[in-house]
């Protein structure tokens, strides 16, 4: 697919919403329990988890991830990020400090589990009641910047199963 490309970043951008959604969904079935990731060792599952995981975060309801950002990642790498003129690099890997206390960025759950919560955000964005969370990196960010951000996230880890 051919995108343009404008000062500011994407024109033609996707957004996290039901098309989307179903698109993920569908990816996500595409890619055999056993696969391989391209990079890193995530399993099909641990990353139906993260995803899990993260919509909970931006909807203030995950596990407590305590703010690891600066003015630097607030200020700069949030912008380059979240308007495409940087990727998500490969290999991220939390601070060990925060595994060592246990802290993981993935909660249980299956895709029947995720599509709900897809669903569920998506409720609560069309409906004006979602209150977003702050990212543990990236600091504040309103419903379209995760909207960006999960579009971005999510294509990510999807081309991490090449899917």
């Amino acid at each position: 697919m051919l995108r343009e490309y404008n000062l500011w970043g994407m024109s033609g951008m996707q957004h996290f919403d039901s098309d989307y959604s179903e698109e993920i969904i569908n990816r996500l079935q595409n890619i055999p329990p056993d696969a391989v990731p391209i990079w890193g060792t995530m399993t099909r599952d641990d990353l139906v988890e993260h995803f899990i995981w993260v919509l909970h975060h931006a909807m203030g309801r995950s596990t407590c991830v305590p703010d690891c950002s600066n003015w630097f990642s607030r200020s700069v790498t949030q912008r380059l990020v979240v308007h495409e003129f940087l990727h998500i690099p490969r290999g991220i890997q939390l601070p060990s400090e925060l595994t060592s206390r246990g802290i993981t960025l993935q909660e249980s759950g299956d895709l029947e589990t995720l599509h709900a919560i897809i669903e569920e955000y998506l409720y609560c964005v069309q409906a004006d009641e979602l209150e977003p969370a702050s990212h543990p990196f990236f600091g504040p960010l309103d419903v379209d910047g995760w909207d960006r951000l999960h579009v971005r996230h999510f294509e990510h880890h999807l081309k991490q199963f090449g899917v």
